[in-house]
């Protein structure tokens, strides 16, 4: 089955995916916080009876607890859960379609959060996605709702539309170029965040960012798909632009040649090795210097991540055995770079 990483999406030299995710408790239980593991599974269950009365053979539920360590951290490592959610699994149960681009957590900190990921700047339509299967639950589940404040959810901070949308930037020339803390800065007064993907800081791992809305309440999702979509779109301009400045430069030439050999010709590769090349490689690519598909490297930023890597295996590798592989897989997407 292809997975939704595997496709092409908007804008996918920099945008490498979106994701909308909406957080919804069932009227009629307590808040996650105050059940108790067989209520956590009742509600499983409910969620799953729903599924498969209206929408046969979409949908597959895990009881987190029965996963396999690795397989569970590959989750997480793709995005589609959250650490604390992998960390304790009991009473947990994470629902998703076979192509993984809509899923389930359930009993994370809300009964329910709805996501929808998508590659590339799809905002409108992951939120289509998203907003379709909430429908659909909350006609038979019955959500819990106020008209004055929206959506209830266990924490205060996410009650009102109780969606958070975000959009996985990969921005290596802006940070070369040294305008990341400006950049966020800026963001910060608009109301939105743009922090590390993979570690925080102003480096982060292979330069992957994540622009996101903070703020639920008091505000429409159409009018926060919009912020978020506009301000994307400009930092993808900036980030362009950046590229071009740097595609002049012959010590950046220099830089992004030497990481693509690296790419080609490397027998051993570690997972943070590959993403801090293949960030400036990039670049290249956009520029149309270096001829590899963009949705290829986007999807080795989420394949080749070290769980993932032993999930698929079947078994756990050794560190050095997986540095290997990965080294392998990698000279063969850039075989003819």
């Amino acid at each position: 089955m292809t997975k939704w990483y595997q496709l092409s999406g908007n804008d996918n030299d920099t945008a490498v995916s979106t994701k909308v995710a909406l957080a919804r408790n069932l009227s009629g239980h307590a808040f996650t916080i105050n059940l108790s593991s067989e209520e956590k599974d009742c509600i499983a269950r409910e969620v799953m009876d729903v599924l498969n009365e209206q929408l046969p053979d979409k949908f597959f539920a895990t009881p987190m607890g029965d996963l396999d360590k690795d397989v569970a951290i590959s989750l997480a490592e793709r995005n589609l859960v959250s650490p604390e959610f992998v960390s304790f699994a009991e009473g947990r149960h994470f629902i998703s379609t076979p192509d993984e681009s809509l899923s389930l957590m359930v009993c994370e900190e809300d009964h329910l959060k709805i996501q929808a990921m998508l590659p590339g700047l799809e905002l409108s339509r992951a939120y289509e996605l998203a907003d379709r299967l909430d429908s659909l639950l909350d006609e038979h589940l019955l959500f819990s709702f106020d008209k004055k404040l929206g959506y209830l959810t266990q924490c205060p901070a996410n009650i009102g539309t109780a969606m958070r949308a975000s959009v996985m930037l990969q921005l290596p020339a802006l940070r070369i170029r040294g305008r990341i803390q400006t950049l966020a800065s800026n963001i910060s007064r608009l109301g939105l965040h743009l922090t590390g993907a993979y570690g925080e800081g102003e480096n982060p791992v292979g330069s992957l960012y994540s622009l996101s809305n903070p703020v639920t309440l008091g505000i429409s999702e159409d009018a926060a798909l919009s912020n978020l979509k506009s301000l994307s779109e400009s930092i993808i301009d900036q980030e362009r632009e950046a590229r071009k400045e740097l595609m002049e430069n012959l010590r950046f030439q220099d830089m992004l040649w030497r990481s693509c050999g690296t790419l080609k010709s490397a027998r051993v590769m570690s997972f943070n090795e590959f993403m801090e090349a293949v960030s400036v490689v990039k670049i290249g690519i956009a520029s149309g210097d270096i001829h590899v598909p963009m949705d290829r490297v986007n999807e080795l930023i989420f394949t080749l991540q070290p769980a993932t890597m032993n999930a698929e295996s079947g078994m756990p590798l050794d560190r050095q055995v997986r540095d290997v592989k990965r080294a392998e897989r990698i000279r063969e997407a850039f075989a003819d770079a």
